[in-house]
């Protein structure tokens, strides 16, 4: 008698036996399908998500002791506008036989740009197209004639003119920016001056920004 109890037992246990573990992973499917979704969330970085930017041009800074400060705004993911002010206030090597700021002639300047982004896959980074204008003035040194008072003959000297003048031109560059927003954005442009004939005929851009997305 004890005998059968116990195979009846047996029986039923092994009947049980699938059933439970049907049930068990069942729990775990629906456990996996409720908390896959918080898995799957996309992360939305700081840099995909705000607009305005604000940027120092270090080179300029550090090399010729100009101040050159921006602010860019992205008018989608490919396109951007800015704009860019820049004086010699930090010169410190004027009327020495070296000064690295006359590298530029300008004293002051104000450029716009327009960039247009070349990566699909990225908001307002990676390599870039541009184009600018900018207003710029100061003293160019120029070859000028004059008359010598004493011999009435004509002389050629070479003398600082101001001039006041506004350029356009194009140039290339790439921008990287980090998850959190800060920057550094390279570039090279090249233009030309079109009014002022004591202006310099040809008016370089290198950049090396370091700034922040916010």
């Amino acid at each position: 008698m004890k005998k059968i109890n116990f195979l009846t037992f047996l029986t039923l246990l092994l009947l049980a036996t699938p059933g439970i573990a049907q049930e068990r992973a069942f729990m775990q499917d629906t456990s996996q399908t409720e908390t896959e979704p918080a898995f799957q969330e996309e992360i939305i970085f700081k840099r995909d998500t705000t607009k305005s930017e604000a940027h120092l041009n270090v080179l300029n800074l550090l090399v010729f002791g100009a101040l050159d400060v921006g602010y860019e705004r992205l008018i989608s993911d490919h396109t951007s506008a800015g704009v860019e002010f820049f004086s010699k206030v930090f010169n410190k090597n004027e009327g020495e036989d070296v000064d690295l700021s006359e590298v530029y002639s300008k004293d002051f300047s104000i450029t716009g740009k327009f960039k247009y982004f070349l990566k699909d896959d990225r908001v307002g980074s990676g390599y870039y197209a541009e184009a600018f204008g900018m207003f710029s003035n100061g003293n160019n040194e120029k070859e000028v004639e004059i008359r010598d008072s004493t011999t009435g003959e004509l002389k050629t000297i070479e003398a600082d003119l101001e001039y006041t003048d506004i350029a356009i031109g194009i140039g290339v560059g790439g921008k990287f920016v980090a998850k959190q927003g800060f920057l550094i954005d390279v570039s090279f442009g090249i233009g030309r001056n079109l009014f002022d004939k004591n202006s310099p005929d040809i008016v370089l851009l290198p950049t090396v920004n370091v700034g922040y997305r916010f």
